[in-house]
């Protein structure tokens, strides 16, 4: 069977090696003219590292496992959730990879199957075959054509028109720079209608988000300033980590996600990775569901008797886990981005009133599958 896959992302690397690992001919076709592997950093959860390992890799030889905590503005400790913790009840720790590193290790594991500079203008079918047709006025057929194509996807623009990414109310800042880990604050840090993470990259790097409400398409002129003003004054070491960071390596993204679709396929066309569940990046999630899609597929098609089959039994699975992480990260960041002071002092306290292993225990329907 052979399958064509728009997108050389994530999504479209991580299925390509899934498939190719059962004997899929496969074909992968990027809009853009190189690989994309620019980026910050990626949160690997233990339901990815169980993945990825499905897919042969050890995130080991790429990443750093880490804990994770909640602060207040001041530097006052919320909540915690240590490596160890993670490990003994899921199997493994959480992991921090800067996305170049990630990419990287997907392509070469994928190997040479990416078609750059081939932008999807819409597919056609009939009962056996699927063809693919760029703006460049090429075309391709196979068996199966996969969206991999991210929030913006071409795929989905053409199997569910309406579907389109949904602005929730706040911007991020991301930036990856060479720190010293020494502080050991690893995790969110909470405010009133902001907040910053901090997370260990390897080769002394650390990653860094910032998150703050603001209206949509609305840039700041400058970067740099606009993070000083809104966390200036927040706890060592936000303000030296920003500082510390160049202009040139902070990106800036509106947050945007996409209501649940009632439906990834169309025929032999099937949808992927935030193609098929964009969501906010509260949870860090994004990256790991998309490597779940992955080898979720392809255990479909291995035990499933058609390729019909095979895609419905894949949704039946992956679409209500998907639409519970979707809704749940959208969740999370409403009560992250709250500016009330009574609400937020509420929120803080509830959750340094929260046990640990409670907190913990509230991921199990994510974590274990």
């Amino acid at each position: 069977m052979k399958t064509i896959i728009i997108g050389g992302g994530i999504a479209g690397l991580s299925t390509a090696i899934a498939l190719q690992q059962i004997g899929i001919e496969i074909e992968i076709y990027e809009q853009a003219a190189a690989p994309r592997v620019a980026g910050a950093g990626l949160t690997l959860w233990p339901n990815a590292v169980h993945a990825l390992r499905e897919l042969h890799i050890e995130p080991d030889d790429h990443a750093l496992p880490f804990h994770a905590g909640l602060h207040q503005s001041n530097g006052k400790p919320l909540s915690k959730v240590d490596a160890a913790m993670m490990h003994t009840r899921y199997g493994s720790a959480t992991y921090a990879v800067h996305r170049e590193d990630f990419m990287h290790a997907l392509m070469q594991s994928a190997g040479d199957v990416i078609h750059y500079d081939k932008r999807l203008q819409h597919y056609e079918q009939t009962d056996t075959q699927i063809c693919a047709t760029f703006t460049d006025g090429t075309t391709t057929e196979a068996d199966l054509l996969i969206g991999a194509d991210g929030i913006h996807s071409v795929v989905r623009g053409q199997m569910h028109p309406l579907a389109k990414p949904v602005y929730r109310g706040y911007a991020a800042w991301r930036g990856v720079t060479s720190f010293t880990h020494q502080y050991n604050l690893w995790g969110e840090t909470w405010g009133r209608g902001a907040r910053f993470g901090m997370i260990p990259l390897t080769n002394g790097r650390v990653y860094w988000f910032a998150v703050s409400n603001r209206a949509e398409k609305s840039p700041p002129p400058q970067h740099k300033q606009a993070l000083n003003d809104l966390f200036g004054n927040w706890h060592v070491p936000i303000p030296e980590l920003i500082n510390a960071t160049p202009d040139e390596m902070i990106l800036y993204n509106d947050i945007a996600d996409i209501e649940p679709l009632p439906t990834w396929s169309d025929g032999r066309a099937l949808l992927l990775g935030d193609a098929a569940h964009a969501m906010t990046p509260n949870m860090g999630q994004g990256a790991c569901q998309a490597l779940e899609d992955a080898v979720f597929f392809a255990r479909a098609l291995q035990t499933q008797p058609s390729l019909s089959d095979a895609i419905q039994s894949f949704e039946a699975i992956r679409g209500p886990q998907t639409r519970k992480v979707v809704l749940r990260s959208r969740a999370i960041g409403r009560i992250g981005q709250l500016s009330n002071p009574v609400l937020t002092g509420l929120r803080d306290t509830m959750t340094s009133l929260t046990p640990a292993r409670v907190t913990l225990r509230g991921l199990d329907d994510i974590m274990i599958r």
